[in-house]
């Protein structure tokens, strides 16, 4: 029974260890977990197992630990990949607030402030389901993957971060 305990303890320092990182969202990932790895590798990281099935939805889940969800994250895993990482509020828990990019930006920013911040590389495009919100692209040199903000067209209400084409779509998953 205490190896049990030992084991659970250890799993939830290693999820709460990263919470504590800095919380940086980037194009290639969030504190040690990266865009590309494998959901066995981000549970080694997360010390969480994350229930990630390949044959849901044609091999594209949206997975979480408690530990992750309680900051509003969830992740994009297509191809036994981690393709794209979320920050919404999607949890009466959740606390969002403290994940930002490596500008300063985070939920709540607006829309002024991402603008400023990313100055020329942030694109402005309507959001498909409601013109008067936008989604504000901000992509690596190759365009190969960036960060995207869901405004209201006032302030962020959500972000991601990842690979194209996960990055444009409404659910990460094709």
């Amino acid at each position: 029974m205490k190896a049990g305990w030992t084991l659970a303890a250890l799993m939830f320092s290693s999820a709460a260890a990263l919470a504590d990182e800095a919380a940086v969202l980037a194009a290639d990932g969030y504190a040690r977990l990266k865009i590309g790895m494998t959901p066995e590798k981000m549970e080694s990281v997360l010390g969480q197992k994350l229930g990630y099935s390949p044959y849901v939805n044609h091999g594209c889940s949206v997975v979480t630990t408690p530990q992750m969800e309680r900051l509003g994250l969830n992740f994009v895993i297509d191809s036994k990949k981690l393709v794209r990482i979320n920050v919404d509020y999607y949890s009466a828990n959740s606390e969002p607030r403290k994940t930002k990019t490596s500008a300063g930006v985070g939920l709540s920013a607006s829309e002024d402030e991402v603008l400023k911040a990313y100055g020329a590389e942030a694109i402005v495009k309507p959001n498909p389901a409601d013109p008067q919100w936008h989604t504000i692209f901000v992509d690596t040199p190759d365009h190969a993957s960036g960060i995207a903000f869901e405004t209201d067209g006032k302030t962020v209400k959500s972000m991601r971060a990842g690979t194209y084409p996960a990055l444009s779509t409404a659910t990460g998953c094709p």
